[in-house]
């Protein structure tokens, strides 16, 4: 009798204590701000990819179909505001693989001693792999993109690259003098650049051709609620690797994960509130974050924000991989290249085109690099800054570049012309600026922290 009435009573409290772990206003809140951070780079990787592939053919913008390549045949200029911090050092050529129906051969030319680079990303933006100059070297070659769930037949002569996704964005980059004559150099090479079917390799398909402009379609990105609902699809569609786990078994809690949709998932009012604040607190605090944050690292180190370790291989580090696809979609890891950014002079005072700096390196102290290293202005908004001399970049791929007698690479950082006929003029705007510092296939020295970048220090 005392048995029945003691699993009665727990039979009754049972409700109240699973009502008691019901997660509130407040969970929820906080859930969906690590959900935001967590899905970000995903959701982002998917939003360029169906932007950049909605186009019927190739532009030399980034856009083309799926498994097709865009080659941008020039460098930005200060009007081009598509893209943030752009490039002038290399061209690139960009593609959006879909593995479903087989591996894709990516080929190219004999490089010479031109350096080049594929990067292939996966879509959590983790570098999976790379073909180039320091990976598999200059020689012609082909490489075979295989997903680990379709892996397709073996052909003599084609190396193997291994992606567990369906789906890989490929980075490439070709290094380039902004001369006509280099321009057309490089411009051939990348003609040469292919991608084909493993299955049509020795009948690949022609690309396709469109006369007149080809406009990538865009469309209004989720927000609130039904952002997490498009992140359910997407973590379905693009399974998770097996170290979030335990991540994602929190955010079940709250109806967020693979598959999942929260907004028809039965949830309290409370905890749909708690989602949409939430989603639109992470969406207001990330671009701040991710800013705020190199301009710490920046007062942090004579004022150069270094990159991040794990940049490109991040582990569970959701903060970093978000952080970096604010301000730098599909960075390569800093073993390929490595992106100090410069927000202050060396006395910790922000950067400012009303007063006149000079980064000097000693005889000897350029960047350490096995390929080449530049210095970029950008606006605090991240664009090339107008100057009558179109220099938006100083370095030993933008020649000429300027020796003093004793050996020593000084940069003049200002607006007007320098004096000086010894020194590499880098024209600033008229405000604030940063400066990104590129060193591509940096030596030993710069990632172990032996060397670092000199302060920028102001000129009276």
């Amino acid at each position: 009798m005392r048995a029945a009435v003691a699993a009665l009573l727990v039979l009754a409290l049972l409700p109240a204590a699973a009502r008691a772990a019901e997660p509130g206003y407040d969970d929820a809140a906080a859930l969906a701000g690590q959900a935001y951070r967590y899905g970000f780079p995903l959701m982002e990787f998917l939003r360029v990819r169906a932007e950049q592939t909605s186009v019927p053919a190739p532009d030399a913008r980034g856009d083309a179909p799926v498994n097709v390549f865009s080659h941008a045949t020039r460098f930005a200029r200060p009007d081009n505001r598509t893209v943030v911090a752009p490039n002038v050092d290399t061209l690139y050529s960009i593609a959006h693989l879909d593995l479903a129906k087989g591996p894709i051969v990516l080929e190219h030319p004999d490089m010479g001693r031109r350096y080049f680079v594929f990067e292939l990303l996966d879509p959590y933006t983790d570098v999976i792999g790379y073909v180039g100059s320091r990976t598999t070297g200059a020689k012609a070659g082909r490489f075979a993109i295989r997903w680990t769930k379709r892996p397709g037949r073996r052909v003599a002569g084609v190396r193997t690259i291994r992606s567990d996704y369906r789906r890989v964005w490929v980075i490439g980059r070709t290094v380039a003098q902004d001369r006509p004559a280099d321009l057309r150099v490089a411009n051939a090479l990348q003609r040469r650049y292919r991608l084909v079917p493993l299955a049509r390799l020795q009948h690949p398909p022609a690309p396709p051709r469109v006369r007149g402009d080809v406009t990538p379609r865009t469309a209004p990105a989720p927000t609130g609620l039904a952002w997490f609902d498009a992140l359910g699809d997407a973590l379905a569609a693009n399974p998770p690797p097996a170290c979030d786990a335990p991540l994602l078994a929190r955010l079940a809690t709250v109806g967020i994960g693979p598959g999942r949709h929260p907004s028809t998932a039965g949830l309290s009012d409370a905890v749909l509130q708690g989602l949409r604040d939430g989603w639109a607190q992470a969406a207001r605090a990330l671009p701040a974050d991710a800013r705020a944050g190199v301009l710490r690292e920046s007062l942090a180190h004579d004022g150069w924000a270094p990159t991040p370790a794990d940049i490109g291989d991040y582990g569970t580090d959701y903060d970093t991989r978000a952080r970096i696809a604010v301000v730098g979609l599909g960075a390569n890891t800093n073993v390929e290249a490595t992106y100090p950014t410069a927000l202050a002079d060396g006395g910790g005072a922000l950067l400012d085109g009303a007063r006149r700096y000079q980064l000097v390196f000693p005889r000897g102290q350029t960047p350490p690099n096995a390929a080449f290293w530049s210095l970029t202005m950008y606006t605090l908004d991240g664009f090339l800054v107008p100057n009558a001399a179109r220099r938006y970049a100083v370095g030993d791929t933008h020649p000429p570049l300027v020796r003093r007698a004793d050996g020593s690479v000084v940069i003049a950082i200002q607006r007007d012309r320098p004096a000086a006929r010894d020194v590499n003029w880098l024209p600033a705007p008229d405000g604030p600026f940063r400066l990104s510092l590129r060193i591509y296939r940096p030596t030993a020295a710069v990632l172990d922290g032996t060397w670092t970048p000199p302060p920028i220090t102001p000129v009276a």
